[in-house]
């Protein structure tokens, strides 16, 4: 019998420490402990996410027979699963590279320009900066971007991975000092025409910590340029992806943002055209991110890159892509028009509610970004909370019961604040199963949103009024 202790155990290997449960608390970083559901609402699925009824038995049923699987066979499966997810009518043309989380997505585009062009100036794009995850940015400088690695090993954050190749990166804001969504394409379009000797990263965003989308017309498949898609959130139409790795992009994919597994799970979806350039040449440049992957995140015949890596396997890992992969394919069932018109319909509610209350401000071009991530601004007494203050009301909130709600529900997440411009904002978020559930009730019960946004009224003027 798999009991939740064993579960929560799992749950916090096999990634960085934002996975490790503090002692003291009994949770994570995110204040959430990834086995303690039943009575939680989830609205934060931008952020961090934690078990649900269904993926709680998905859980149990995985680690009862973990013992009894092939390592690499599991690799294959889920691998081969992803790849029927997005849609294989292609003709397979990717492969999948798996990572702990998308932070460690950051490194692999780096890594493979260092092995094909050996002493070449490296420069990586970086869009959206201030709305990637916490370590993307450290990861971009090519940095370690946590304390510990995946193998429960410490390393230094902040250290350069391989001082001997350093990425030059560029930074492209998101937002300006007002919250209005900025145009990159023709930065985009500078740097690389500026930069023509140099061995370029573009990339790119499409569904940022606030939904955010990149006009991706900027990309040019005939370019020398690698192309890079973050897709992290996950909040997209396969058609989309289908598109993008035509054109030889290479797409940034996570499981635990919108399809709800608990932190973290990553892959990389990496053209054939690359991974057959990267097969052939000398793959010993990687070797001191062998502090960061495992041969076995690397596709099994890339036998070059494999043999810099150590041959560790990470159960923790697996099991957060296992939970993944049966939201993915439960969600899958619904059509594509069923799913957006019922997050359309979610958001269009939300947005109504917040509108009439005097504490909030939706950012502006909401209507530009995903819908399944409402953003806003939270104000008392005529000013808006910053970042600091934002922080302080998220763990007031989390960390504590409320009464109101109905279904059982006495605790809330939702999405924590991102800072733009000395300014922050909050988000809603609803995820893969919280949409299923609309479906199969063909009802939106509106009940314990408008109570959340009430919690957040009333903690808002309690603290700071």
């Amino acid at each position: 019998m798999i009991i939740k202790t064993e579960i929560s155990k799992v749950l916090s290997e096999g990634c960085d420490e934002r996975v490790h449960i503090i002692e003291t608390t009994g949770r994570n970083k995110y204040h959430l402990n990834p086995v303690k559901y039943e009575s939680l609402m989830q609205r934060g699925s931008c952020t961090a996410n934690l078990l649900t009824k269904r993926s709680h038995g998905v859980a149990k049923a995985f680690l009862g027979k973990y013992e009894e699987l092939s390592y690499d066979n599991l690799l294959e499966t889920q691998a081969t699963r992803i790849k029927q997810l997005v849609g294989s009518e292609f003709n397979d043309p990717f492969d999948v590279y798996f990572a702990p989380s998308g932070s460690d997505l950051v490194y692999y585009p780096l890594m493979f320009q260092f092995m094909l062009n050996p002493g070449k100036k490296v420069i990586n794009v970086v869009s959206c900066p201030e709305e990637l995850g916490s370590g993307s940015k450290l990861a971009s400088e090519t940095r370690f971007y946590a304390n510990f690695n995946q193998f429960g090993e410490n390393i230094v954050k902040g250290d350069f991975v391989d001082p001997n190749n350093v990425s030059e990166v560029h930074y492209l804001d998101a937002r300006d000092d007002q919250g209005n969504i900025l145009d990159r394409t023709t930065a985009i379009k500078d740097i690389i025409a500026k930069t023509p000797d140099a061995a370029v990263v573009a990339s790119l965003v499409f569904g940022s910590k606030s939904g955010i989308k990149d006009d991706l017309n900027v990309i040019d498949p005939e370019s020398n340029t690698m192309w890079v898609v973050d897709l992290c959130q996950f909040r997209v139409d396969p058609k989309l992806i289908h598109d993008l790795l035509e054109k030889g992009v290479m797409i940034m994919l996570t499981g635990s943002k919108f399809f709800q597994a608990p932190p973290f799970c990553a892959a990389m979806l990496v053209p054939r055209k690359w991974s057959e350039q990267l097969k052939g040449v000398d793959a010993s440049v990687i070797k001191p991110y062998g502090k960061l992957f495992s041969a076995y995140d690397i596709p099994w015949y890339m036998e070059n890159m494999r043999e810099q890596l150590p041959l560790q396997e990470n159960k923790g890992l697996r099991l957060r892509w296992e939970i993944a992969l049966d939201e993915m394919e439960a969600y899958s069932y619904w059509s594509t028009s069923q799913t957006d018109e019922t997050i359309f319909r979610w958001a269009t509610g939300v947005m109504s509610r917040l509108e009439t209350s005097n504490y909030f401000k939706l950012m502006p071009d909401q209507l530009l970004t995903n819908m399944s991530i409402i953003s806003f601004q939270v104000w008392v007494k005529g000013r808006a909370l910053n970042n600091a203050e934002l922080k302080q009301l998220f763990e007031a909130i989390i960390t504590t019961t409320h009464k109101g709600f109905i279904n059982g529900i006495d605790r809330v997440f939702f999405g924590q604040p991102v800072e733009y411009a000395n300014k922050s904002f909050i988000r809603l978020a609803v995820g893969a199963y919280a949409v299923r559930e609309f479906l199969e009730k063909d009802a939106i019960d509106f009940h314990n949103d408008n109570r959340l946004i009430e919690v957040i009224e009333e903690v808002s003027e309690k603290m700071f009024g």
